[in-house]
Formats: C-alpha cells, structure tokens, sequence
C-alpha cells in the first residue's frame, strides 16, 4: 500500500472516490478520433475548440470548453493507447500526490489567491492505493499544455506524451500518482494545508 493525498472541493469523509466520476472522457474521445485520422484533421478539432472555447467564455461556461486541455488530454491518450498501453490512462484514474509539501504548492498556485469562502470548500484526503498505480512527472504534461496553448505543437505535445508515459522526468519532478481504482476517503486532514 501506498501512501497518497487527494484535493476535491466536493469529496467528504466516507465518500468514494470513483475513477472518471465526471465522464471527462467524452470531452477528450473525439480528439483522439482525430488523431487516429490525421493531423490536419487534429488541427481542426483544436481550432473548432478555440472558437467554442470564445463563444462558451462569453457565456460563463469557459471550463468545459478549455479546448487546450481536453486537446493535450487527447493527445497522451492517443500516445498511451498506441504507444504504451499497459500505462493507466489519464482518463480512466484518479489522481493523487505522495508528497505534502507539493500538495500545499499546488494549493497555493491553484487556490492561494482564492477568497477565503471559495479556499475553504477545498478539503486534502490522506488515503491508502494499491501498489499497481503508477508515478508520473505532471511537469512533462504541463509543458505538453503550453506548447498546445502557444502554438498548438502536436508533434512536441506528442514528443511530451512519450516522455512522461515512459516515466522520464524534469529536474525538478511534481510526480502524480495515477490510480485506476476506486478509493475509499477515511482520512481528512485538510488541517495541514492552512
């Protein structure tokens, strides 16, 4: 057993932690559909999501549109179904982190600027995984959505996709743990990130 950590805004103690509970796959599928057909038809998705991205935006809807994410989550998964498909798929898991301290520099960056109401929805879970979930370097996705938020850069994306699911790693590694599991939340301790 693994010792792992969990942020959610909507997880309590008791609660079951279900892998793809938000059916995020859906958001993704079609980009790797266009993958599977070609490159330019890729581009295509990517630039359909730009303009959906504008028009959801101005709505208030924004963060189901975010075309660079669900396109880079498209792009890994096209990389671990053809190239390592014994990897658990992003897509399929739940995500964890094996180190505290990352843990509060994550919820720095994401909620430190936040209003205090919206930081204390925010509660971090202690739980145990199995020992078949696999350790990867988010800093390798991270570059992998910049080059598609930049310049929309396939072929690097793709280039970032083989590094991290061959588990390479940047120099200075924020590892992710990827389960393929349900998982069962005993343990709160949000008390430790404030």
């Amino acid at each position: 057993m693994i010792k792992a950590y969990h942020m959610s805004e909507t997880l309590r103690l008791g609660d079951t932690l279900e892998v793809d509970h938000q059916e995020l796959i859906n958001f993704v599928e079609p980009f790797v559909q266009a993958l599977e057909h070609s490159l330019d038809c890729f581009y295509g998705m990517v630039l359909n999501g730009k303009y959906t991205y504008a028009v959801l935006r101005k709505s208030g809807l924004w963060e189901w549109a975010d075309y660079v994410k669900w396109s880079t989550e498209g792009v890994f998964e096209f990389i671990r179904r053809t190239e390592f498909p014994g990897a658990i798929s992003r897509l399929g898991c739940n995500f964890f982190y094996d180190d505290l301290e990352n843990v509060k520099r994550l919820y720095e960056y994401d909620w430190g600027e936040e209003p205090q109401e919206i930081q204390s929805r925010i509660h971090l879970f202690e739980v145990m995984l199995e020992e078949d979930s696999q350790r990867f370097d988010m800093s390798i996705y991270d570059q992998a959505y910049d080059v598609m938020e930049k310049k929309q850069d396939v072929q690097m994306a793709m280039a970032c996709a083989r590094k991290y699911f061959a588990g390479e790693h940047t120099e200075k590694p924020v590892w992710e743990i990827l389960s393929g599991r349900n998982v069962h939340i005993t343990e709160d301790i949000t008390s430790l990130l404030r």
